[in-house]
């Protein structure tokens, strides 16, 4: 019983959170642009030299604060350089610059 008020205390002090625009366009782009519902998250993970999980987490709503280290693993196994990933990136959702959400 202790542990279920500890839990709904829990959602009570959620914090709001920023969310990043660029970060939510590079997944969003990624989702759309190079994911497929044919290819399991193992799948694409293995081909993309990246684990299942962070598959997942590029999959979540918001993108998540994905590392310029997993970009740049993602963009090599695609055979792209970054600069022309960004430049995609800015052809679909417009300049990049750092605004963001509080969710």
């Amino acid at each position: 019983m202790a542990n279920d008020n500890l839990q709904i205390n829990n959602f009570k002090d959620e914090k709001p959170v920023k969310v990043f625009l660029v970060d939510r366009y590079v997944c969003n782009y990624i989702c759309e642009m190079w994911m497929s519902n044919d290819v399991s998250n193992r799948s694409f993970g293995k081909m993309h030299g990246i684990h299942e999980g962070i598959v997942r987490k590029i999959k979540e709503v918001d993108g998540y604060r994905i590392p310029v280290s997993t970009l740049s693993t993602i963009c090599f196994y695609k055979g792209i350089k970054m600069s022309e990933f960004f430049k995609l990136i800015e052809e679909k959702y417009g300049q990049l610059n750092d605004d963001f959400e509080i969710r």
